[in-house]
């Protein structure tokens, strides 16, 4: 297995600038965020293995719903975590999102920003946000 597949991960950085207070307040003004995927299906199976290709049906090495499920709740968790500190809509000066460029990591950024904005714009549904990917032969990330 090679280490990019080990540790495919997704790096968000949220940026914002924030003036510090005087006397001994310390003060965010940047958070760099490292996390791995979701639940994943099996990279693959084994001659004998009764759970073939048809037991996963989003196939092999893809984000499964309880995955997609665990990284929303991981935005959540991170929109309680830096309510104050990130706008509640999207803002590109103050977060920029990176994923290896795989199925289930960009699916898990994707679920992930689901999760961190909610707010949802009630025209469009949802509040696209980018990730930023490089191919992997020039990821440093893996």
């Amino acid at each position: 297995m090679r280490l990019s597949e080990t540790l495919a991960a997704l790096v968000v950085f949220l940026q914002n600038i924030l003036h510090f207070t005087t006397g001994q307040e310390r003060t965010l003004r940047f958070v760099t965020l490292v996390y791995r995927h979701g639940d994943r299906s099996p990279l693959g199976t084994y001659p004998t293995d009764p759970h073939k290709a048809a037991a996963w049906p989003e196939g092999f090495q893809q984000l499964t719903k309880v995955g997609i499920l665990q990284q929303k709740a991981l935005g959540k968790f991170l929109r309680q975590k830096y309510d104050g500190f990130l706008s509640a809509a999207y803002k590109p000066q103050e977060i920029y999102v990176r994923s290896t460029d795989y199925d289930r990591t960009l699916m898990s950024a994707q679920a992930n920003l689901m999760g961190l904005y909610s707010n949802l714009d009630p025209e469009i549904g949802w509040s696209p946000v980018p990730i930023h990917t490089v191919p992997i032969k020039y990821d440093k990330v893996r």
